[in-house]
């Protein structure tokens, strides 16, 4: 039975950490594949860690970084200790749901894509507009358009997502020391160099929930900021 990874970079999410890999057990069970799913937590003040350590499930993997931080690093760390054939990448919070893990799993099964991002901005997607309101939704579309499609060139309208899902033989002889560094960033930087290499590339639509505990760690100005430098350099090899 082959394995999948699902990998979770937590920062004071102890509210929503059991939930949701409970949720995720309910859905990996549906899907014929062993789960791996680890849980890498920047020693978070809540005792995030501390919450997953007593759960009582074998498929938990429970890697806790005390003097690192930060987002696209943990998700390394996490793709180092993975063992599955396929990774699921995905936020902590509920905004990426458990039950389109099964969707966006389908064209890697059918052999029809390499990674599947779950798109905002394809037809059938969206995001929950009374929380992040109607500002943030339309400037991260419009910022996301403008990263994926006029600087980049990829085959995706959504480069900012995080909700991935690829084979994880993709990853052979990608410097991801350089792509998971900073925020965010490294979505555009994992979707542009594995387009580089002529790598199948889809979308499938979700919707984003509604956070259930504690606060965003986004920060929209900053974000789009950010990933507009990114963006420039790789169009110009210097990322």
């Amino acid at each position: 039975m082959k394995t999948i990874s699902i990998i979770l970079p937590t920062y004071n999410e102890a509210g929503n950490i059991v939930k949701l890999i409970n949720a995720i057990v309910v859905e990996v069970k549906k899907l014929n594949l062993k789960p791996e799913i680890i849980v890498v937590d920047d020693n978070s003040p809540d005792n995030t860690h501390k919450v997953v350590k007593n759960l009582d499930n074998s498929a938990v993997k429970l890697l806790v970084r005390k003097n690192k931080r930060g987002l696209a690093t943990a998700i390394l760390h996490g793709l180092k200790k993975s063992t599955g054939d396929y990774i699921v990448l995905m936020d902590t919070d509920f905004n990426h749901q458990p039950k389109d893990i099964k969707r966006l799993l389908k064209p890697l099964l059918n052999q029809k894509a390499d990674l599947v991002i779950g798109s905002r901005y394809i037809k059938g997607g969206g995001m929950h507009i009374t929380e992040a309101g109607a500002f943030q939704f339309l400037a991260s579309k419009y910022g996301s358009l403008l990263v994926s499609q006029v600087l980049l060139n990829l085959p995706v309208k959504e480069s900012l997502s995080g909700f991935l899902v690829f084979n994880k033989k993709i990853l052979k002889n990608l410097n991801l020391t350089q792509i998971f560094s900073g925020y965010g960033e490294y979505c555009i930087r994992l979707l542009f160099y594995l387009h580089q290499k002529n790598f199948k590339l889809a979308e499938i639509s979700v919707v984003y929930g509604k956070r259930l505990y504690g606060q965003s760690k986004s920060r929209l100005v900053k974000m789009f900021i950010n990933y507009l430098l990114t963006a420039i350099k790789l169009r110009f090899n210097n990322a």
